[in-house]
C-alpha cells in the first residue's frame, strides 16, 4: 500500500509539473505581463537560412515567458507572500503598507545610495548646457523637467525594511544645487507637487495620476510663458477605470483598478501617427485651433501629459526613444518649443547615454597648460545612428575629478584640425568623454591624431598621460 501511494504521490506531481508545457498547446500565455515586451517564438534557423546556435537559449526564454497558466500562478505566489510575508516575488516591485507598491529602481535614490558624484553631477550639468544651446541655436526654446520618483514624495508606506538610509545625499538636491547658476531652463516639479495635501500619485502605480499630471503640465507651460487652458474650469469627470504598471505585474489575473481623472484635454486634438495608446514610443499630434509646434522627450510619466500638451500646440511630437537623436528630430520636426522630461531615477542617463547631435566646433581657444589625464581614447561607429562616427575616451587623474567641460581636437589623414565640445560620459570602462562627428567627414576606419582638453575656470588645459 505505501508503495502504492507513493506511485500516486510520483505520477501526481509529475502531471503538475507537466500541465505548464503542456498546457501551452491549449493554453499558451500570450499576452506579456506587466511592462514585459512580447517576445516572439525562436526561429531554428537565421535569415540567411544557416542554424540558429541560439535556438535552445531562446526556446527557455521564450517558455519563461509562455507557459500555461503563468499569470495565475504569479497571482497566486504574488498574493501569498505579499498577504503573509509583505514582500514581492518580483525583484522589480517592493510591497509597501496599505497595498502600496513601489518601483524597485527607484530604492537607490530613497536610501540616498549609489548616488552621482560631483564631477558626474556636473557632467549632467554639461550635458545639458549643450543640448540647450543646440536646440535654441534651431529655434526651439529649450526646457528640462524632472518627475520626482512616487517614494520621494510618498515616503509613509514604504516597507520598514528600507528605512535605513545610506545617505542623507540625494541625485535630485545635488541636481538642484547645481541647476540654479547654470543658466539651464529648468522647471521644479517637486516642490509644486510635494506642496499639495492631495496623494497625486497612484497606490499601485508608479506614476502620477491625471491630476499630478496637471499640474506639472500647468508649471512646466507657466514656465515657458506657453498661453494654455489650465481646466481649472474644466467639467471633471471621475473613473475608476487605471490599473496600475506594479499591480500588473504582481496581480495580472485580476488587478484592482483605481480613480482617475479625466479635464476633456483628450477631445481637443487628434494622432497624425497609427497610435494604439499613450504608451507608444512615438506619438504625434495636431490641433488645428491652437498655434506652435512642440518637440518632447518623456519617459513613462509622460503618458499623461500627452493629453494636455496635444490639446495646447498646433502640432506636436512625442517620442520616448533614447539616446534621442536630436539632429534629426529637430530637423524633420522644426518645433519652436523642445520639452524634455525624465523621472527622478533616471538622472544618470543624461551621462550613460548621452543624445546623439553633431559635437559643436569651437573656433578659438587659448590653452592655459596641461593636467593629469590619461585618457583612453576609442573611435567606433555609433551604437545607434550610421551618420555618425562616436569618439569616446575614458579618463583617468585629476581630469576626471575636476567637473570641467571637455573638448576633443581631431586632426584628419589631409591635416585638417578641428576642436569639438564633447558630451560627459559614463560607460562600463570608467568616465570621460563622448562626442559624435558626421561619419562622412570623419569615417570611424579613418585614422586621426585626437587630443583631449578639459575647460574649467582657470581656462583650458590639455590631458596628458
Amino acid at each position: 500500500m505505501k508503495k502504492i501511494l507513493l506511485i500516486i504521490f510520483t505520477v501526481f506531481c509529475v502531471a503538475v509539473c507537466a500541465v505548464p508545457s503542456l498546457g501551452m498547446i491549449f493554453r499558451p500565455t500570450d499576452e506579456p505581463i506587466g511592462n514585459e515586451r512580447q517576445t516572439p517564438a525562436p526561429s531554428v534557423t537565421n535569415k540567411d537560412g544557416s542554424f540558429n546556435f541560439s535556438y535552445f537559449t531562446q526556446l527557455g526564454g521564450y517558455y519563461e515567458k509562455h507557459f500555461a497558466f503563468r499569470p495565475e500562478m504569479i497571482q497566486a505566489d504574488a498574493s501569498i507572500q505579499a498577504g503573509l510575508f509583505k514582500t514581492s516575488n518580483i525583484d522589480t516591485v517592493v510591497v509597501g503598507n496599505n497595498d502600496w507598491l513601489y518601483y524597485t529602481s527607484s530604492t537607490d535614490d530613497y536610501l540616498g545610495k549609489n548616488t552621482l558624484t560631483e564631477s558626474e553631477i556636473n557632467g549632467v550639468i554639461n550635458n545639458l548646457k549643450v543640448i540647450q544651446t543646440y536646440s535654441e541655436s534651431n529655434g526651439a526654446h529649450f526646457l528640462f523637467t524632472v518627475a520626482p520618483n512616487k517614494n520621494t514624495l510618498y515616503p509613509g508606506n514604504m516597507p520598514y525594511t528600507y528605512s535605513a538610509k545610506v545617505s542623507d545625499t540625494r541625485n535630485r538636491d545635488l541636481l538642484h544645487s547645481a541647476l540654479k547658476d547654470s543658466g539651464v531652463n529648468y522647471c521644479n516639479l517637486f516642490e509644486p507637487l510635494s506642496a499639495q495635501d492631495e496623494t497625486l500619485y497612484f497606490a499601485r502605480d508608479s506614476h502620477w495620476n491625471n491630476k499630478g499630471a496637471l499640474l506639472a503640465y500647468n508649471s512646466i507651460l507657466n514656465q515657458l510663458n506657453q498661453p494654455h487652458d489650465d481646466y481649472s474650469s474644466a467639467e471633471v469627470t471621475r473613473k475608476k477605470d487605471f490599473t496600475g504598471d506594479l499591480s500588473k505585474m504582481l496581480y495580472p489575473v485580476s488587478s484592482e483598478p483605481e480613480y482617475n481623472y479625466y479635464y476633456g484635454a483628450e477631445d481637443k486634438y487628434a494622432y497624425t501617427t497609427d497610435t494604439k495608446s499613450v504608451e507608444d514610443t512615438l506619438i504625434k499630434t495636431e490641433n488645428p485651433n491652437s498655434s506652435g509646434t512642440l518637440y518632447m522627450y518623456r519617459d513613462s510619466f509622460g503618458n499623461a501629459l500627452v493629453p494636455f500638451f496635444a490639446s495646447v500646440y498646433n502640432t506636436a511630437t512625442f517620442t520616448k526613444a533614447f539616446p534621442m537623436n536630436i539632429r534629426q528630430d529637430l530637423a524633420s520636426n522644426k518645433p519652436d518649443t523642445f520639452v524634455m522630461e525624465l523621472v527622478e531615477r533616471n538622472i544618470k542617463w543624461l551621462i550613460t547615454m548621452p543624445p546623439m547631435l553633431p559635437a559643436p566646433e569651437l573656433s578659438f581657444y587659448k590653452l592655459s597648460g596641461t593636467v593629469e589625464g590619461s585618457p583612453k581614447v576609442k573611435v567606433q561607429p555609433c551604437n545607434y545612428a550610421a551618420e555618425y562616427t562616436q569618439i569616446s575616451a575614458v579618463i583617468e587623474g585629476a581630469a576626471s575629478e575636476s567637473g570641467g567641460e571637455y573638448y576633443i581636437t581631431v586632426k584628419d589623414e589631409s591635416g585638417t584640425e578641428k576642436t569639438f565640445e564633447a558630451f560627459s560620459y559614463k560607460s562600463e570602462e570608467g568616465d570621460g568623454l563622448l562626442a559624435y562627428l558626421p561619419s562622412e567627414s570623419y569615417p570611424s576606419e579613418g585614422s586621426y591624431t585626437i587630443k583631449i582638453m578639459v575647460k574649467n575656470k582657470d581656462g583650458f588645459f590639455e590631458l596628458r598621460s
